[in-house]
């Protein structure tokens, strides 16, 4: 997999759910997981900030522990990668109605024990939640509630509602009237699509 610089925004959260966003921070313009945007255990945790696992204070507490522990802070980053690419490889299968490939199931499974082991539950206004603590996990914490995210897709009825995008690798939660939503954006992909029909129909014509 490349890895390239390409940052991401607000606007690429389109997964319509944070396990989703987090899959989606790999791939380019094509179905290949050719361009790794998480670069460096600093991205991820600014990544994490801007799609609301973490807060301002947490983001600068995980940056100072990994620029004190570079090796460790390594080793979290691959650990959430590898993470995420048994996550989308399952969920890819989910979304196409393909076979679920045992491999990445296990790893997933694993992980995702290991961060309901790690949670704590506490009682909010409206029930009850699984949270995880900073210091519960240090720099395993974005992985770690990265998982209870995943956990929580995989029980819920949002997963009937599961898409791959027609041009690229990305998944999103189609909750479009009719269910007819086919582009991860159309910023993106739905956009690429608009100009390669129109360069189509303008060799056609000529």
């Amino acid at each position: 997999m490349e890895s390239g610089a390409a940052s991401l925004t607000a606007e690429d959260l389109i997964g319509g759910h944070g396990c989703l966003d987090f899959v989606n921070t790999a791939g380019g313009g094509g179905k290949s997981r050719d361009l790794e945007r998480m670069v460096s255990y600093e991205v991820l945790a600014d990544w994490a900030e801007l799609a609301g696992l973490l807060t301002a204070r947490e983001t600068a507490s995980l940056r100072r522990l990994a620029k004190a522990s570079p090796d460790e802070a390594f080793f979290a980053l691959k650990q959430s990668l590898c993470f995420r690419e048994a996550l989308h490889s399952c969920l890819m299968a989910l979304a196409t109605d393909g076979v679920v490939p045992e491999e990445s199931w296990q790893a997933i499974t694993s992980q995702m024990t290991q961060c309901l082991a790690a949670s704590h539950l506490k009682r909010r206004p409206s029930g009850f939640t699984r949270s995880i603590e900073l210091e519960d996990g240090e720099l395993d914490t974005i992985l770690l509630r990265i998982g209870l995210l995943a956990n929580d897709l995989l029980l819920s009825d949002d997963l009937r509602r599961l898409k791959n995008c027609d041009r690229c690798s990305w998944l999103y939660l189609d909750r479009s009237k009719g269910g007819r939503r086919r582009w991860c954006s159309m910023r993106a992909c739905g956009n690429r699509a608009k100009v390669q029909r129109f360069a189509e129909r303008q060799r056609v014509e000529t």
